[in-house]
């Protein structure tokens, strides 16, 4: 026999080897004849007398067992090797030692796994053997298919572990909380949220009836009709302390009858913190979206419409806080681009140093500390979309002669580089700072303004747009209503005045952050003064003119003009007036009191 250590990748058998050998030692216990499992690749698996040493070593090519497993036929050898025509293959058939042997091939899902074989090395066990052939046969066939039903059986515990060790990690990285309820109402596994969330271990919490961790839910009504009920609150008591979540129920069915629910859960502040990550959250932004019915910011809006869906370079200019970058956001959104990245990069927030390498990436080695293989730089990522250079007047005089290149040759060089890379990009630069002046002062070079500023907007301040702040001030109310989990209903008139007359030099920013500040401290349904800013009060302290009784009807006209232009602009029907409330930042219920307390006949011609 030849034989020669295994590299296959480890076989049915191989894996179940422990099984296969108590079976070889089995079948020779009981019919006295040596026994040799052998697998696909021609490994002894598992055997009895001269085989057990052979474990871990496989047959040559041809051997009667390779033969076997190709064909996939019973054989019964009948004849010494030296004088079998199948043996005459093996080059070993010369020193050969067996008389005689009857092999079966061992099939699992239609495929040869293996052989199950046994032997008789004299002349005794070769006349037994052949004697009784057919019984043995037969015997040999039925140990296999056991063999071959093991290996299934073990195969489905195998997946089913798996599985159940995947699906216990895909549960334990949800982070609501989940309770798993039988049909008698007792818990029979939670995740690690939940563990967290009640402060409580698995161990403790399974075996209890959910009514002990959730006092006021009604398990049995529940499960009777089969409902699911979702973002329904439910107390938690632990120890003196009330914790209060939302939850959602849902059953488990088998064959159309109720088994168990599945309850998740988490915190209202975690709502409240969700809720409000997706308003801060970078959503697809569009020109109609952007809040204002100011004529000034009418007209801007159409004018971006009108050169969103070009390759021109747009150069916007205005103060801090006016939204010059949702401007961009929303040009880029309205564009053939839109599909595409949206990169931005603010000039004047990152070190001189590294402006450089964020820009056009370097290769490796370029300087010390250079990450293997290179970096992309922000022009590369924005390849397809729109790259916007926010604070572009606060860009080094070197790094202005590289991006007027971009812009000149349509490609960049990283750090390091010789070969320069194409790109295709957009680019939408912005300032708050005067760039013409800046030029005469030699800080920025005229030939990159004019290049940038091939369509040039300027987003007006909010002293300029006063008839937009009542929008922006309710938009921002119903917007910290959510995130805070506060039910404030408005301002009195004297903070609108007040909101009115003050310069609001942060802008739209500023004006942000002042209501943020007014609904985090409110403790009544509306802001009055006493919850706004000190910086805010002491402006009117010294200037006590400006909050006077003639901004009040202004104030009046002014809402009352915004819901009108709304109406004139989607309709009257319900759907319509939802989009005019959208249209102008204000939750339906905010849209529809304002109709009533201005006395407006919503019947709005058009």
């Amino acid at each position: 026999m030849s034989v020669s250590k295994l590299s296959s990748p480890m076989s049915e058998l191989k894996i179940n080897q422990s099984y296969v050998q108590k079976i070889a030692e089995v079948i020779a216990a009981v019919i006295e004849f040596e026994v040799a499992i052998i697998d696909k690749n021609l490994e002894v698996i598992a055997g009895t007398g001269n085989y057990k040493s052979e474990i871990g070593f496989v047959y040559g090519k041809g051997s009667i067992t390779g033969q076997i497993i190709h064909s996939g036929d019973n054989f019964i050898l009948d004849d010494e090797p030296l004088h079998h025509d199948i043996c005459r293959e093996c080059n070993q058939n010369v020193i050969c030692k067996l008389k005689s042997g009857i092999m079966s091939p061992i099939l699992w899902n239609d495929k040869v796994i293996g052989t199950l074989s046994i032997f008789a090395f004299d002349d005794k066990q070769k006349n037994e053997l052949l004697t009784n052939r057919d019984k043995f046969l037969d015997f040999l066939m039925k140990i296999s298919a056991l063999i071959s039903s093991k290996i299934g059986e073990n195969e489905m515990h195998a997946r089913l572990s798996l599985m159940a060790n995947q699906f216990s990690a895909v549960i334990n990285s949800i982070v609501e909380g989940l309770i798993a309820i039988d049909q008698a109402g007792f818990i029979t596994d939670i995740n690690k949220s939940a563990e967290k969330l009640l402060n409580i271990s698995s161990l403790e919490a399974c075996g209890q009836h959910i009514s002990d961790i959730f006092p006021e839910f009604s398990a049995p009504k529940v499960l009777k009709f089969g409902q699911q009920y979702a973002e329904q609150e439910i107390k938690y008591k632990n120890k003196d302390e009330i914790s209060l979540f939302i939850s959602t129920i849902t059953p488990i069915k088998k064959d159309q009858h109720i088994i168990g629910l599945v309850i998740s859960f988490r915190t209202i502040r975690e709502m409240r913190k969700l809720a409000g990550r997706l308003i801060r959250e970078d959503r697809k932004y569009s020109l109609d979206g952007i809040l204002g019915t100011s004529n000034c910011v009418t007209m801007l809006k159409q004018k971006m419409q009108l050169v969103a869906g070009t390759d021109s370079t747009i150069l916007i200019t205005g103060e801090s806080g006016t939204g010059k970058e949702l401007f961009a956001r929303a040009i880029h959104e309205e564009s053939h681009r839109k599909n595409g990245p949206f990169i931005a990069i603010n000039c004047g927030a990152i070190p001189e140093t590294l402006l450089e390498s964020e820009l056009f990436g370097y290769e490796e080695g370029a300087f010390t500390g250079a990450s293997r293989g290179g970096k992309p730089g922000k022009f590369e990522l924005a390849n397809g979309g729109t790259i916007f250079l926010d604070e572009i007047g606060d860009m080094p005089m070197h790094l202005q002669v590289k991006l007027l290149r971009v812009l000149q040759e349509v490609e960049i060089e990283r750090i390091g580089g010789v070969k320069p890379v194409w790109v295709d990009v957009r680019i939408i630069a912005a300032t708050n700072r005067n760039l013409e002046e800046m030029i005469k002062e030699k800080l920025f070079r005229s030939d990159l303004f004019y290049r940038l500023s091939v369509i040039p907007f300027y987003v007006p301040p909010l002293r300029e747009r006063k008839e937009d702040l009542i929008l922006l001030l309710h938009h921002f109310l119903d917007k910290y209503n959510l995130i805070l989990g506060k039910q404030v209903t408005g301002f009195t008139q004297e903070v609108q005045r007040k909101m009115l007359a003050y310069p609001w030099l942060g802008n739209v920013r500023e004006l942000e952050n002042a209501v943020e500040y007014a609904v985090n401290i409110a403790t009544k349904n509306v802001i009055d003064s006493s919850f706004l800013s000190s910086r805010v009060n002491d402006y009117f302290e010294h200037n006590a003119s400006l909050s006077t009784s003639d901004n009040q009807l202004t104030l009046a006209e002014q809402e009352k003009h915004a819901i009108e232009t709304a109406l004139k602009k989607f309709g009257n029907t319900r759907k319509a007036k939802e989009k005019a409330a959208d249209s102008l930042g204000m939750s339906r219920s905010t849209f529809y009191r304002k109709i009533k307390n201005l006395g407006l006949n919503t019947k709005i011609p058009k």
